[in-house]
Formats: C-alpha cells, structure tokens, sequence
C-alpha cells in the first residue's frame, strides 16, 4: 500500500482514467461540443487545440499498447474515435460553410 494506504495500482488506474476522460472532454471543448468550464458556454471550435489533445490520446494508446487493463484500453480507444469522429464533423461543416 501506499502512504495514503491505497493500492499504487489501484491509483494508477484512477488517474490514467481520469487523464484519458480530461483530455477528452478538452478536445471537446476545443471542438465546440462541450461548455466551457471557465465561461459556462460553449466557445467557437479551435480544431487545432483539439488536435493536440486528440494526438495525445494517440500517442498514449501507442505508448501503452498492451500495457493496459481491457477497461483502460477500452476508455482510450472509445475516447480516441469519439474525439475523431467529433473533429472530422467539425472540419465537414466548417468546409461546408466556405
């Protein structure tokens, strides 16, 4: 256990969930889909802020291949194609009103 008295994996697990989730809701939130926590709305898409965390999730799903629970590698990859799926939508209609 661990100073708090808690699993290290257990805690592990926790924040790397938490982590994936983050970078999620923020590739989100750069793609206009979810409010702004600081402002209460929901901004103007920035796709290229949203590429960044969305390259991210990437990178970990690469770094940690076969190194993670079913659950854990689940979370990542549902959160990997909604983030895509999110930003290509955007990009469609961003083309379509050009």
């Amino acid at each position: 256990p661990g100073a708090a008295g808690l699993d290290p994996a257990v805690v592990h697990a926790a924040l790397f969930e938490q982590m994936v989730v983050g970078h999620g809701q923020m590739a989100l939130m750069f793609l206009g889909r979810l409010e702004n926590p600081q402002t209460g709305r929901r901004e103007e898409p920035e796709p290229l802020g949203a590429k960044v965390f969305i390259d991210q999730l990437e990178m970990l799903s690469a770094k940690t291949r076969g190194n993670l629970s079913e659950r854990e590698a689940a979370l990542l990859q549902q959160t990997i194609v909604a983030t895509q799926a999110a930003f290509v939508e955007v990009m469609q209609a961003a083309g379509a009103s050009e």
